[in-house]
C-alpha cells in the first residue's frame, strides 16, 4: 500500500472507481469472514464522511447446517449492536446441485439484487481484495481466457455491485482486523482443496510469491492493463457489430460474413464473446477453447458448433449466423382481429390482415417443418421469398386447426388474409 492507511485507500476507492457519491444508501455484503467483517468496519468509518446510509446482507446458502446458521446469527448479533438495518436471505441450496460453485455464485448475486431493488440500496459492497483478484485471474488463466477474462473483477459494475476493497491486500486487512480487534467467523469449506479457488490461494500464489512477494499486486496490475486494452477491443467490436449487423431478431442474428472476416482476429474474438454474452445472458463470457471453435465456423474449417446447448453458430450463404436453440415454436401468440402487433421474441413488428367475418381461433407463429397452406409447403414459400435457411424457424406464420393461412412477407399483396412484416408499431 507504499505506506497509506487502509482505510484512505477504501474512500478514494468508493468515490472513485466504484463511484459511490455522498448521501447514498449502500448494502454491504457480509459472511462473517475476516475480509467482510473489515469491510463493515471500513464502511462505518466512511458513512460519516459521505453521509452514507448503510445495511447488511448475509446470504445463507444452506450448504453448511449449525455452521451456516452459527454465521448468519454472528452477523446479525453484529448489526443489532451497531443499530445497522440486517437482511437475511436463506437459499436452501442442495448440496449435489450441478456446478455448485457457480451456481451458488449467481443465486447469491441475484438475491443481492433483489435485496437492493426491494429496500432501496444504490449500490452494494463486496469483501473481495486484490487477494481475491489475482485468485480471479490465475483461475481464468488456468481454465482458459482471453484478455477479457485476465481484466479480473472490476471496482463497479452496471448493476451496482461495487468492490471497494480491490487495491487493498488480505495482508492488509488481516493487520487492521488485529489491530481493532474485530472478531470474525472461519469459514471450513475455504480450506477444501478440492474447491479450485482453494488450491490456488493455499498452493499456488504462495509459490508465486517465493519469486515475487508482491506477486499479488502484479497480477492485480496485469488485470489493469488487460480492462484498458479490452475497452479499447470492445469499441472496436461495437463498431464491427453495427457495420456487419444484417438481421437482427433477437433469437436470430445474422452479420456479414464478409465485415467479420476482414477485422483484426482481436477485434472479432471480442466481438463473438460479446454477442454470445448478449443472446445467452452469461456475461462472464466463454473458455477460450469455446471462441476458437466459433472462429473455425467463421474461418470456414467447421460448419458449426452449438454453445452450451443454448446457442448454435453457423454460416449461411454470405451470412454468419447466431441462433438460440429452444423448442419449437419458439414463439406462439393468439390472435383475435387482425390489426399491428409486435413479437418480441424477434424484435419485430407485423400487421395482420384478415377476411372480415374470420373468427376462427388463430395463431401467430414461427414456421415448423412440415407447415403448409391449401396449396404449397410453406418451406416452397420460404424459399421463393429468398428467406435465409437458418432464419426460416423465426419466420412467422399465421396458423389456425387446420394449417397456414399466411406467411409472413414484405411484399405487396392483395390476398385476403396476409402477414405484413415491419408493421406500424415499435416495441
Amino acid at each position: 500500500m507504499h505506506g497509506r492507511d487502509i482505510t484512505s485507500i477504501f474512500l478514494d476507492a468508493l468515490t472513485g472507481p466504484c463511484r459511490v457519491t455522498r448521501g447514498q444508501n449502500m448494502l454491504l455484503c457480509v459472511s462473517g469472514g475476516m475480509d467482510s467483517i473489515v469491510l463493515l468496519d471500513l464502511a462505518l468509518r466512511a458513512a460519516p464522511l459521505l453521509d452514507l446510509r448503510l445495511g447488511v446482507i448475509h446470504v445463507d446458502h444452506g450448504l453448511r447446517g449449525k455452521e451456516s446458521a452459527r454465521d448468519a446469527q454472528f452477523v446479525k448479533n453484529i448489526c443489532r449492536r451497531l443499530s445497522v438495518p440486517f437482511h437475511l436471505i436463506n437459499l436452501s441450496m442442495d448440496p449435489v446441485t450441478p456446478n455448485l460453485e457457480e451456481e451458488a455464485r449467481q443465486r447469491r448475486y441475484k438475491a443481492i439484487l433483489e435485496c437492493m431493488k426491494e429496500h432501496g440500496y444504490d449500490c452494494a459492497a463486496t469483501g473481495h481484495t486484490q487477494d481475491d483478484q489475482a485468485e480471479t485471474v490465475l483461475y481464468r488463466i488456468i481454465r482458459g481466457t482471453g484478455i477479457r477474462g485476465l481484466s479480473g473483477m472490476e471496482h463497479c459494475r452496471d448493476d451496482g455491485i461495487v468492490r471497494p476493497m480491490l487495491d487493498i491486500t488480505r495482508n492488509d486487512v488481516r493487520g487492521h482486523a488485529r489491530k481493532n480487534d474485530l472478531e470474525y467467523v472461519q469459514d471450513a469449506s475455504n480450506t477444501d482443496l478440492r474447491r479450485a479457488r482453494n488450491l490456488i490461494r493455499s498452493s499456488i500464489l504462495p509459490s508465486m510469491q517465493r519469486i515475487n512477494p508482491k506477486v499479488t499486486e502484479a497480477v492485480s496490475s496485469l488485470a489493469s492493463i488487460a480492462r484498458l486494452e479490452g475497452d479499447a477491443l470492445d469499441a472496436m467490436a461495437t463498431e464491427l457489430t453495427s457495420r456487419a449487423a444484417t438481421i437482427d431478431w433477437s433469437a436470430f442474428r445474422a452479420f456479414s460474413l464478409a465485415h467479420v472476416v476482414s477485422a483484426p482476429e482481436a477485434v472479432t474474438r471480442r466481438f463473438v464473446i460479446r454477442i454470445i454474452a448478449d443472446m445467452t445472458g452469461e456475461e462472464r463470457g466463454m473458455d477460450a477453447s469455446e471462441v476458437e471453435r466459433v472462429l473455425k465456423v467463421i474461418e470456414g474449417s467447421a460448419t458449426a458448433h452449438t454453445v452450451r446447448r443454448k446457442l448454435r453458430v453457423c454460416r449461411d450463404g454470405d451470412l454468419l449466423v447466431f441462433l438460440l436453440t429452444a423448442p419449437r415454436p419458439y414463439y406462439a401468440h393468439p390472435v383475435a382481429r387482425g390489426g399491428d402487433l409486435y413479437i418480441p421474441e424477434i424484435r419485430t413488428a407485423v400487421r395482420i390482415v384478415m377476411p372480415k367475418g374470420n373468427h376462427a381461433r388463430l395463431t401467430l407463429r414461427s414456421w415448423l417443418p412440415g407447415d403448409r397452406t391449401d396449396s404449397n409447403r410453406v418451406a416452397d414459400v420460404l424459399s421463393a421469398l429468398k428467406v435465409p435457411g437458418s432464419q426460416r424457424p423465426f419466420w412467422p406464420v399465421l396458423a389456425s386447426k387446420t394449417g397456414v393461412l399466411a406467411v409472413g412477407s414484405d411484399r405487396d399483396s392483395s390476398d385476403p388474409c396476409r402477414i405484413v412484416l415491419g408493421g406500424a408499431l415499435g416495441a
